[in-house]
């Protein structure tokens, strides 16, 4: 596995749609010769495209949370102070749509792995669809940090996972 672990929220495909049409629309204004417009809308696109997320590179231990633009990442990295324990949790993610007047809210089942560091500071540093993947990362960073994992899939029922198990054969046993 790699030594660098990205997360970014992804954006949803109207969102992307509404924003490369206010960019090509700016550049129109900017060529007709009205600049308040053009930035205006390129500011629109901006806030509409930009996405959130965090990077960790195992082999300095250095994190950082990431701002991206059209996948231009900016963020400072940061020494990864006292790491203590990677979670995997399951959580919902609502996705909003709006038409006109008409609005829903569709959820759908995500798991997260987030870090815990320096007391009870934390970050999401993974997610995904798959607990099997989510497993696989989590020992993958476990292993590179030395820290251990707790599973926190089943609300309410927080266990540690035995990370050399994990690794070796793939089960997940938990220890007490």
């Amino acid at each position: 596995m790699d030594t660098l672990i990205q997360y970014n929220r992804k954006l949803p495909v109207w969102k992307v749609i509404i924003g490369f049409a206010f960019i090509f629309m700016s550049i129109y204004f900017f060529i007709e010769g009205t600049i308040f417009t053009g930035l205006w809308l390129l500011m629109l696109s901006f806030v509409l495209m930009r996405t959130d997320g965090s990077e960790i590179d195992l082999q300095s231990k250095k994190y950082r949370k990431t701002h991206s633009f059209l996948g231009l990442k900016v963020g400072q990295w940061k020494t990864l102070i006292e790491p203590l324990y990677v979670s995997i949790f399951l959580t919902k993610e609502d996705v909003s749509v709006r038409a006109l007047s008409a609005e829903t809210t569709n959820s759908k089942d995500i798991i997260m792995l987030n870090l815990f560091y320096n007391q009870n500071k934390h970050f999401t540093i993974y997610h995904t669809n798959n607990l099997n993947d989510a497993f696989d990362v989590a020992s993958h960073i476990a292993d590179a940090l030395i820290i251990d994992i707790l599973d926190a899939t089943e609300k309410g029922n927080f266990q540690w996972v035995d990370k050399d198990i994990l690794r070796d054969k793939g089960e997940i046993v938990y220890t007490d």
